[in-house]
């Protein structure tokens, strides 16, 4: 047997490693700097209201405008990751295979959500998804990633993408998939993403040059990585139209 199981989806390819908790908790210890403030602004998302509507959800179809915007989200994101390949420099190409891997793993998934909405009538027809329009905070979710790809500034990818938004989007997932099998419209694709984005967040964390909080870069690093997660937490909210845009000390606590 395999000494590193992976994650099949139902799309036939099976880009993840299971969790290795050793490496985790290394990792931690070792980038303390940015973990400690992205695991604080994280877990202070899990307490606003988006979590509550979740929970409060009693059916599938309640979850009908928010999975239109997740769609593009979802759609979206493997393009940006494509950018951030497609742009390194001959100097970063060492990086290459893990571009390639996180852009591979996410671009399917979209399909997979599409599949799910049609089979419980949250559209009529794949073509419906066309007439969506994305929120602000979608746009400005995903723009914050092409803005990242662009700059090619591999520190701040990884903070910004791999260890802060892929954990937040963990933390999303941990939430919705256990609620949706409790709605019986329980899905791969919502399972997939509950140790998918927790091996991001790992493989962003190991590539990832240690800092010192207190100096210029390291306080660059720790905003960027914070930024992200005020504009997934004010995504989220938008999808179920709540106005809130949370902003972060760079400790990682709530400022406002």
């Amino acid at each position: 047997m395999s000494q590193n199981p992976v994650i099949e989806n139902n799309f036939g390819h099976s880009p993840y490693e299971k969790i290795d908790v050793e490496k985790l908790a290394r990792l931690r210890e070792e980038h303390e700097w940015i973990v400690k403030p992205i695991y604080r602004a994280s877990d202070t998302v899990l307490d606003m209201p988006f979590f509550k509507w979740i929970n409060d959800m009693t059916s599938p179809a309640d979850f009908k405008q928010a999975a239109k915007q997740l769609y593009y989200h979802s759609a979206t994101f493997p393009k940006v990751m494509g950018l951030m390949l497609g742009l390194t420099p001959m100097n970063e190409n060492h990086m290459m295979p893990f571009y390639a891997k996180h852009a591979f793993g996410e671009a399917d998934h979209h399909a997979m959500l599409m599949e799910w909405m049609l089979r419980h009538e949250l559209l009529s027809s794949a073509e419906d998804i066309e007439h969506v329009v994305p929120t602000t905070e979608t746009n400005a979710c995903v723009n914050y990633a092409y803005q990242m790809a662009i700059e090619q500034d591999r520190d701040k990818w990884l903070v910004g993408l791999n260890s802060g938004i892929e954990r937040c989007s963990n933390d999303f997932f941990k939430a919705i998939s256990p609620k949706m099998h409790s709605l019986k419209a329980g899905d791969e694709y919502f399972d997939l993403h509950v140790e998918a984005d927790e091996h991001h967040s790992i493989m962003g964390l190991e590539h990832i040059h240690p800092h010192d909080p207190d100096s210029f870069r390291g306080q660059v690093l720790i905003a960027k990585a914070l930024e992200g997660i005020s504009l997934w937490a004010a995504m989220l909210h938008s999808w179920v139209d709540i106005d809130l845009h949370p902003k972060f000390n760079l400790d990682g606590s709530l400022a406002n």
